[in-house]
């Protein structure tokens, strides 16, 4: 099991710095308005209606890579033990929904139930692949 006060108290500081900065980044790139033709799922190409086909819509690959990078990075701050897994999957889930509530006020963007799916699904991963990692 990974202790993440193993290596000094100031790399604890550094891991809560990093975290709280990506959730900073996650949160203000969920509030900024989404260009138009992503948000209407063209992007030239064909991908994104080629995913869209598939029932995935054009941020959702977007939202699992940042909650999995989110909760992998809060299992860091927490370590690899059980319930510090579980609290950093709850934080996560937890983060994306309070976004997804901000955005439900937001003119230009809404609360979105799939999303929140999306996110939790991320944030399993990403809790799954530290843990993985740490063994």
């Amino acid at each position: 099991m990974a202790d993440p006060d193993r290596d000094g108290g100031a790399s604890t500081v550094r891991r809560h710095i990093e975290t709280g900065a990506f959730a900073l980044v996650l949160f203000l790139s969920s509030v900024v308005p989404v260009p138009g033709g992503l948000a209407a799922g063209r992007d030239g190409s064909g991908v994104v209606s080629s995913l869209a086909a598939l029932g995935i819509g054009p941020t959702d690959p977007l939202h699992f890579v940042g909650y999995a990078v989110l909760a992998a990075l809060l299992a860091r701050t927490t370590g690899a033990t059980r319930r510090g897994l579980v609290v950093s999957v709850g934080t996560a889930v937890a983060f994306g929904f309070g976004v997804e509530l901000v955005q439900s006020t937001i003119p230009w963007r809404s609360f979105a139930r799939g999303d929140v799916a999306v996110n939790a699904l991320g944030a399993i991963a990403g809790v799954g692949g530290y843990a993985l990692r740490q063994r």
